[in-house]
């Protein structure tokens, strides 16, 4: 019976969020209505507050599960030789082009708080896990680095999108771990040919 309740309840906000990403092609977030959600999704309104508060309580909720859903997929890579490897890259690009009509309007929604989000949680938390992003970077990099690939992939991403998802993910995944290998090697040679130290 369980099984059965939590298939309805999935269902049932898999509806809201078509009607959400459906109206948020036409207006902005704050003049979405509950009722116009209800309407289109033909639900009651009791059965939207079951769910959530407001519209921005379910946008919330959808960033949420989102940038929980592509923090899985970079934990699933962790083994890889390199963090953010090219196959993690594929997956995560292959994810947001399965879900491109959620992504393709939340990504222009002036609150969203998607990327600063995701870029928090993929952050790195230990010296250990610096050094699988960042091998042979000066600790004092590490900051600077992280911020210019969060924000480049964060900029590729919507580039993508507003040229029409032209480039198949393979080709962008490719792109991608390739400027970030640029970046790398620049990074890398430039702390190496530093003058030693004045003893």
């Amino acid at each position: 019976m369980s099984n059965s309740n939590d298939r309805r309840v999935r269902k049932t906000k898999a509806l809201i969020r078509r009607s959400l990403t459906e109206l948020l092609r036409e207006k902005e977030l704050s003049d979405i209505s509950v009722s116009e959600l209800t309407k289109l999704s033909d639900i009651s309104r009791g059965t939207f507050y079951l769910h959530y508060n407001n519209v921005f309580d379910l946008f919330e909720q959808t960033e949420n599960e989102l940038v929980e859903d592509v923090g899985s997929i970079v934990l699933r890579h962790r083994g890889d030789e390199k963090w953010l490897s090219e196959p993690a890259l594929l997956d995560l690009f292959r994810y947001v082009a399965s879900n491109a009509d959620i992504f393709a309007v939340l990504l222009h929604v002036k609150e969203t708080e998607f990327f600063p989000k995701l870029t928090l949680q993929l952050k790195p938390k230990s010296t250990e896990d610096w050094r699988a992003l960042l091998p042979g970077t000066e600790e004092a990099m590490f900051e600077y680095c992280y911020a210019f690939i969060a924000n480049g992939c964060a900029a590729l991403t919507r580039k993508w999108f507003d040229m029409g998802m032209r480039e198949r993910p393979e080709v962008i995944a490719a792109f991608t771990r390739g400027l970030i290998d640029n970046l790398l090697d620049v990074v890398t040679r430039g702390s190496r040919s530093k003058p030693p130290k004045a003893q």
